[in-house]
């Protein structure tokens, strides 16, 4: 059970890494605003959360709950740094933003 653990939690992380990679070089390119993909990302991390305890509870009973809340609260989290970092970049592009 801890292998499946120790994978699964790398899965997580390569999953997130490649994710938000896509989110920086969409947000660069001007397709992509960091606040949609930051509520896409919450809202998914609501539905991979379920899902993976999903799966894994009649495999692994309670590991398997548990695990699935600690995907969704890391991928909600994530969506949730997305929007206030451009909360972040707005506002000092507003503060910063010259009267003429």
């Amino acid at each position: 059970m801890k292998d499946l653990d120790g994978a699964l939690t790398i899965l997580l992380f390569l999953f997130l890494i490649l994710v938000n990679v896509y989110i920086i070089k969409w947000y660069r390119n001007g397709r992509l605003h960091l606040w949609g993909s930051g509520l896409l990302l919450t809202i998914a991390g609501v539905i991979l959360g379920f899902l993976t305890g999903a799966i894994l509870v009649p495999t692994f009973g309670a590991f398997g709950g548990v695990y699935g809340a600690f995907v969704g609260l890391v991928i909600v989290g994530n969506g949730l740094i997305l929007l206030l970092a451009e909360l972040a970049v707005t506002i000092g592009k507003r503060l910063t933003k010259k009267n003429n």
